[in-house]
């Protein structure tokens, strides 16, 4: 009698070993190649809120540096500045991937025509999608998270 136990060994050769490596590869192309949704005009709304709060952390503190001062000439500039940051976001791209309640939005942003403040003009962004709140922005995400979205788990 053998008092030690060898643990069971699966070996899967042939056509079946064949057929499980075309319907795992099958699935992964699925989900990177064909997922590339276009986005929702809400999505999109919610991207530029976000990039609008993002772009007025950056622009704040020369308001308030123009408040503290006094110069009325100078507030004015900086609060058009503000506007313009916030109300002339456009994208060049605007993809999503992904799949059930989580979206990966991957954006290519200009502000004004130009290089927004924060330098980084391709963003990915993370957002659920809630039955009653609609799309709720998580978080700035990774290229490989918006590229892989099924490594999310859900």
């Amino acid at each position: 009698m053998n008092h030690r136990q060898d643990s069971p060994k699966i070996v899967v050769k042939g056509v079946p070993a064949l057929i499980i490596i075309v319907l795992v590869a099958a699935f992964f192309a699925y989900r990177i190649l064909v997922t590339n949704d276009t986005v929702a005009p809400e999505l999109e709304d919610r991207v530029r809120e976000v990039l609008a709060a993002e772009y007025a952390r950056v622009l704040l503190p020369d308001l308030q540096k123009s408040v503290a001062a006094g110069d009325k000439k100078r507030v004015e500039e900086e609060v058009e500045r503000l506007q313009s940051y916030t109300k002339k976001i456009t994208f060049t791209s605007l993809k999503s991937r992904g799949g059930g309640s989580n979206l990966y939005v991957r954006a290519e942003i200009l502000v004004d025509g130009k290089v927004p403040p924060s330098g980084k003009s391709l963003r990915y962004f993370h957002f659920h999608k809630s039955l009653l709140l609609g799309y709720v922005y998580q978080q700035e995400a990774f290229a490989l998270e918006y590229y892989l979205p099924f490594f999310s788990g859900d």
